[in-house]
């Protein structure tokens, strides 16, 4: 298999350059896919309307209802802050994880903020928001030092684990985000790193990217900073059937995949 890395403005056009790049690979496959987005929160409307129809003709989740999984853009929008986000959140979890079997065992921002210590839930968010802050602050930040890790973590205030071990067993389901680490630079951004195990373009790759960018945008509205590149790493990227209708769309927009 091959290796794919590439660069993209925005995540219409990621998505896009990724998903053609796959379709080139034997069995559409390939490891260690890197893809690094300019502008995680922007999109381009109409490759955004054609991904949505092809994913309802297929039965499948829309773009933001695989995005909401990562981050719930409404509630935060309607929230003052993080602390209310989670609070609702965490209240309506029990309800998203018994309506939509997808998410029965649980979503990955469910995981982020309520992650399972033994103890009490902890927010791996809220701790990065007030770790980046108090960097931030301090007059000389470190630039790498907010981390979110599948296993469990020794200091739990630099590391965001999704994967709980003992418990997250089954090797195709929840969760296939395996780490993210956030990273600040001299001008004032803040950077997102997401790993995955496994992603399949078709059904969460736009998604994923997406509701990474706008996690991404919270922590940094949070920290008075500035929305910076995401990098998105898949162990092994599988552009999955239906093949043809992505073929159909890959071709109406090739010349978007080239604007990267």
């Amino acid at each position: 298999m091959s290796m794919i890395s590439l660069e993209a403005s925005n995540v219409s056009t990621a998505w896009l350059a990724a998903a053609a790049s796959l379709d080139h690979e034997p069995k559409r496959k390939a490891v260690h896919t890197v893809v690094r987005i300019a502008d995680p929160v922007a999109e381009t409307p109409a490759v955004r309307a054609a991904m949505d129809k092809l994913l309802a003709a297929q039965d499948l989740q829309s773009v933001d209802t695989v995005a909401n999984t990562i981050f719930p853009v409404a509630i935060a929008e309607s929230s003052r802050d993080h602390a209310e986000l989670v609070a609702r959140y965490v209240r309506m979890y029990p309800f998203l994880r018994k309506r939509y079997s997808q998410n029965s065992r649980g979503t990955y921002f469910g995981r982020l903020v309520q992650y399972p210590t033994g103890k009490e839930p902890f927010d791996q968010i809220g701790a990065v928001i007030t770790r980046v802050g108090i960097e931030r602050d301090g007059g000389n930040p470190k630039h790498a030092r907010y981390e979110a890790t599948l296993a469990l973590p020794d200091d739990m205030t630099t590391n965001v684990p999704v994967y709980v071990p003992g418990r997250d067993n089954n090797a195709m389901a929840f969760p296939c985000l395996s780490h993210c680490s956030f990273q600040l630079d001299a001008e004032g951004h803040v950077h997102l790193l997401a790993t995955y195990r496994s992603q399949y373009m078709v059904q969460r790759g736009y998604g994923n990217y997406l509701g990474l960018g706008r996690l991404l945008a919270h922590v940094a509205g949070q920290t008075d900073l500035q929305v910076g590149h995401l990098t998105v790493v898949a162990g092994l990227a599988h552009l999955e059937p239906p093949i043809m209708p992505v073929r159909s769309l890959l071709a109406r927009f090739a010349n978007n995949a080239l604007e990267l």
